[in-house]
């Protein structure tokens, strides 16, 4: 965001502009203030004022008032506007009596006046008091270019670090405005590993710079425990404690938040919010979410917090705002309230234009009035459907971790579009065996494993980038320019999806059933794995030495669906530990 900074103005202090019709006047002014020790720009009217202000800049204006042509009162109005955020004070000169005099002229951006005649003195004195003010107005000036250069990078703290790893469903749809630079209002969503969504709203005590302190660890902590499973109690309880550790007093965290299953099993909870209202498809009120718990950071622990669970219809939609809303007050002083939000809220809802509607009610009522506080909405379906086009993560769709008697456990992850060449799913699918199964000297062949296997599916599967650039270690430079040049250009419907299982083989022995899949149009993968076992001798070979090392770890290694599909089975000894 570009800003002019009133220091980018070349303002010459030590000019004073002296308009004024009378030579006599002119000359007398021009020697009083070389006296004091400026350097004058003269001009005899209104309109030569005007344009020597916008050549010279200068730091001080003594404008007579009654001039032909154009009067002192319409010059000053014009250098006023030409100088824009630039404090330069005009005092005002006139020998003509009556308050009439001095209040038009004030009214007109004049800062001071002096009745003619007057003495050296009094022209001394008046101008080191506009001085002080201008000193003053600079400093001011100063300061408030600095704050707004502090909250553009707050801003962009706020903006990469803690709302641009959202999850794009386009299914939730959220709606901010700020009162400020930027909104202290804080909404952040991420995805559990067995495909849960977590949505909060957060609304930090006032708005601007202050919600940044709270907002970076609240970000941190949201995503780390919702990306290990955590329930909501749980995350909401180490939110609070982590705030009440870190926030001043007087400033806290109201906060709603929003568990969301693909089959409309949700849990709601309101720690300080405006009413959660769930509404009906013709926009009824069918369920209301109160306030149950205080705003997080004020109490050290939350034992006994209040928890909503429901089951949502497909049509219905959740519907989470900021106190900004109802809080919105017009020209009259008057507040939007509950009332108009449940009217444009049902007239939202059978428009399908939920959060539009709400906001143009919200405009209408202001008239152009500023909004005092921040304004957050947030839209929640009553069904999400977890593998669509634009997926978690944002677009890394849900991975799954399931259990049960005939496996030891399954897990799931696939990756979508653009979200393939920002993801590595091989670190994240690591984590969550290492998490499941505990430590172990085999994670390094596994990853192996899972890093040629991913590669394999992306660059030949999804890019369809020939293995034969890689038959020599010049051919390299021009694969990788290949594959970055393919990556730009993926389309939503590229995919690859990584499927583990883990069951208990005979003994203590258990087998990691590993399977990849991508969007590829396959390969005859008979025949290059012919070709690899012929030259399985030849180390000067680049192409396909991976997928030699996986055949060598591997306890089987099966292509199907036309080469688009491959299973890998790997067998370790007694290492299972958290599922024996």
């Amino acid at each position: 965001m570009s800003r002019t900074h009133i220091t980018d103005y070349p303002v010459a202090r030590e000019k004073v502009l002296v308009v004024d019709d009378q030579l006599i006047n002119r000359e007398l002014l021009q020697s009083m203030l070389v006296k004091i020790g400026f350097d004058v720009i003269l001009a005899s009217n209104g309109q030569e004022a005007v344009d020597l202000f916008s050549q010279h800049l200068p730091a001080l204006v003594l404008m007579d008032i009654a001039m032909p042509h154009m009067d002192g009162i319409e010059a000053t109005r014009l250098i006023k506007q030409a100088a824009g955020e630039i404090f330069v004070p005009v005092i005002m000169i006139s020998g003509l009596d009556g308050d009439d005099v001095i209040r038009r002229s004030i009214e007109m951006g004049g800062d001071d006046f002096i009745h003619r005649p007057f003495s050296y003195e009094v022209l001394r004195v008046k101008i080191k008091a506009i001085q002080r003010i201008s000193d003053l107005y600079r400093e001011v000036q100063r300061l408030y270019v600095l704050r707004q250069h502090e909250e553009d990078i707050a801003e962009d703290i706020f903006s990469n670090a803690i709302e641009k790893d959202n999850i794009t469903f386009d299914q939730i749809k959220l709606h901010k405005r700020a009162a400020s630079t930027f909104s202290g209002d804080v909404q952040i969503t991420a995805i559990r590993p067995n495909g849960d969504i977590n949505i909060l709203l957060g609304d930090f005590t006032g708005h601007g710079l202050t919600s940044v302190v709270g907002a970076l660890p609240l970000a941190e902590t949201f995503r780390a425990m919702t990306r290990k499973g955590y329930e909501a109690e749980q995350v909401i309880a180490q939110i609070n404690r982590k705030l009440h550790g870190l926030l001043p007093t007087g400033l806290f965290l109201a906060a709603s938040m929003v568990t969301m299953s693909s089959n409309g099993r949700c849990t709601i909870w309101n720690g300080g919010m405006p009413d959660i209202l769930i509404l009906s498809a013709e926009g009824e009120v069918r369920q209301r979410i109160e306030s149950g718990d205080p705003p997080l950071g004020i109490v050290p622990d939350m034992p006994d917090m209040n928890f909503t669970f429901t089951q949502l219809e497909p049509d219905d939609k959740i519907l989470l705002v900021s106190d900004g809303v109802l809080e919105a007050r017009n020209t009259d002083g008057e507040y939007f309230g509950e009332q108009r939000l449940l009217w444009a809220a049902m007239l939202g809802c059978r428009e399908d234009d939920l959060l539009g509607r709400i906001m143009r009610a919200v405009d209408t009522f202001l008239k152009g009035h500023e909004q005092d506080d921040d304004i957050s909405l947030i839209e929640i379906p009553g069904r999400i459907k977890m593998f669509a086009s634009s997926l978690a993560e944002p677009g890394v769709n849900p991975a799954l971790v399931q259990q049960d008697q005939s496996a030891g456990w399954t897990w799931s992850i696939c990756l979508q579009g653009n979200n393939l060449k920002r993801v590595n799913p091989v670190a994240i699918a690591l984590s969550q065996l290492q998490e499941v199964e505990g430590p172990g000297d085999h994670w390094h062949d596994i990853f192996t494993i899972l890093t040629e296997l991913f590669v394999n599916a992306l660059d030949h599967g999804v890019l369809n980038l020939p293995s034969s650039l890689k038959s020599s270690a010049g051919g390299f430079t021009e694969y990788f320019a290949q594959r970055e040049a393919s990556l730009e250009q993926l389309e939503s419907s590229c995919y690859v999806s990584i499927h583990l299982t883990s069951v208990k083989a005979a003994g203590q022995s258990s087998l990691l059933k590993i399977t990849v899949q991508d969007s590829g149009s396959g390969f005859d993968h008979a025949r290059w794995l012919d070709r690899i076992a012929e030259r399985a001798d030849d180390e000067t070979g680049l192409a396909g030495r991976g997928i030699m090392l996986v055949q060598a770890l591997c306890q089987s290694l099966i292509y199907s669906e036309d080469g688009s599909t491959v299973t890998a089975e790997y067998s370790w000894g007694d290492g299972l530990m958290a599922l024996n």
